[in-house]
C-alpha cells in the first residue's frame, strides 16, 4: 500500500506541474486566460500574483510601477497637458508636461485602468517656472469610448498676468475691419510669424479639448499644423474662428484633420462650439 500511494504520487507531480514563478514577477491579467483552459490552482497563483491586492468584491486589483519616461506614462502625461489647457489655455497661456517624474498604474476592476504621476509642467508661453504636481488619470473601460478622467489640485500651478495682453489682442482684432485668415501654419520650414503666433496657441488649446476627448490607451496625440484659420463675425462679446488643423497620432502615424468653430474672449475663456472630423488626407513631403 506505501508503495502503491508513492508511485501514484510521482505519478500525479508529473503530470500536474505548477508552472515556475519569474525571477521578477509580473502582473497577469485573469482575463487574458482563454475560455475554456484550466487556470493555476492557488498555490500557484500566490507566487504570480503577489505584487496584488484583492477587492472587498475579490476581484484582482493589479499594480505596477512604470519607467516614466515609457510610452504608457508618457501617455497618461499627455492626457493631464490637454486637460490642464482645456482649463487654462488662452492665446498667451499653453501649457506643457515637461517630464514624469513617477509613475504607476493599477487596473480598476470593471472600472477601467488608472494611473498616478507626480509630474512637472510650466507655461511655455509665458516662460513661467517649473511647477511639480500629482494627479490620477483613469482610462474607463466600456462599450463606448469615454474621455480619460483626470483628477488633481492645480492650485500652485503658475499663471502670469497676461491680461493686458489678451485685452490688448481682444481689442484689436474684435474690430470689424481686422478680421484675420490664414494657412499652413507653420509653414512647411517650421516657421510661425509672429503675428500668427497668438492664433496657434489658441489653435492649439482648442485641439487640447478634441485630443483629450478622443483619447484613450492606444493613442498619442499632438497637433501638427493649422491647416487652415478664419476669423468669423464677433457674436455675444467672443472671437469667433474656424479652424481647420491636423492632429498626429504618434501610436498609427495617422495624420487626422479636424475643423473647429473656436470662441474666445478674455472673460469667457476658450470653449469649442463645434467639432467636425474632416477625411483623411495625404500630406505633401517638404521640400527638399
Amino acid at each position: 500500500m506505501y508503495w502503491f500511494c508513492l508511485v501514484s504520487l510521482i505519478l500525479f507531480s508529473q503530470l500536474w506541474t505548477c508552472p515556475a514563478a519569474p525571477s521578477s514577477p509580473t502582473p497577469v491579467d485573469p482575463r487574458s486566460i482563454p475560455q475554456g483552459e484550466v487556470q493555476c490552482p492557488s498555490s500557484c497563483l500566490l507566487l504570480v500574483y503577489n505584487n496584488e491586492s484583492m477587492s472587498e468584491e475579490g476581484l484582482v486589483m493589479t499594480s505596477r510601477d512604470l519607467n516614466p519616461d515609457y510610452y504608457e506614462a508618457r501617455r497618461a502625461g499627455n492626457a493631464v497637458q490637454h486637460y490642464i489647457n482645456t482649463l487654462y489655455g488662452s492665446p498667451f497661456r499653453l501649457y506643457s508636461v515637461t517630464q514624469v517624474h513617477k509613475a504607476r498604474t493599477e487596473a480598476m476592476a470593471d472600472t477601467g485602468m488608472k494611473y498616478f504621476l507626480e509630474f512637472s509642467a510650466k507655461d511655455w508661453v509665458g516662460e513661467s517656472s517649473q511647477w511639480h504636481g500629482s494627479v490620477e488619470v483613469l482610462y474607463p473601460r466600456g462599450e463606448t469610448q469615454a474621455p480619460p478622467q483626470v483628477q488633481g489640485s492645480w492650485g500652485g500651478l503658475p499663471q502670469l498676468n497676461i491680461s493686458a495682453k489678451e485685452q490688448e489682442f481682444y481689442q484689436r482684432y474684435s474690430a470689424a475691419d481686422s478680421a484675420v485668415s490664414g494657412k499652413d501654419i507653420p509653414d512647411s520650414y517650421g516657421h510661425i510669424d509672429p503675428e500668427m503666433k497668438p492664433f496657434w496657441h489658441l489653435a492649439r488649446v482648442a485641439a487640447s479639448f478634441v485630443m483629450l476627448n478622443e483619447s484613450n490607451e492606444n493613442t498619442l496625440y499632438n497637433m501638427a499644423q493649422v491647416a487652415k484659420i478664419t476669423q468669423l463675425e464677433t457674436q455675444d462679446d467672443q472671437l469667433r474662428f474656424e479652424y481647420e488643423v491636423l492632429l498626429h497620432d504618434m501610436v498609427s502615424q495617422e495624420i487626422i484633420r479636424w475643423k473647429l468653430l473656436v470662441s474666445w474672449s478674455p472673460a469667457g475663456g476658450v470653449k469649442v462650439l463645434e467639432t467636425e472630423l474632416l477625411p483623411r488626407c495625404h500630406c505633401k513631403s517638404p521640400p527638399q
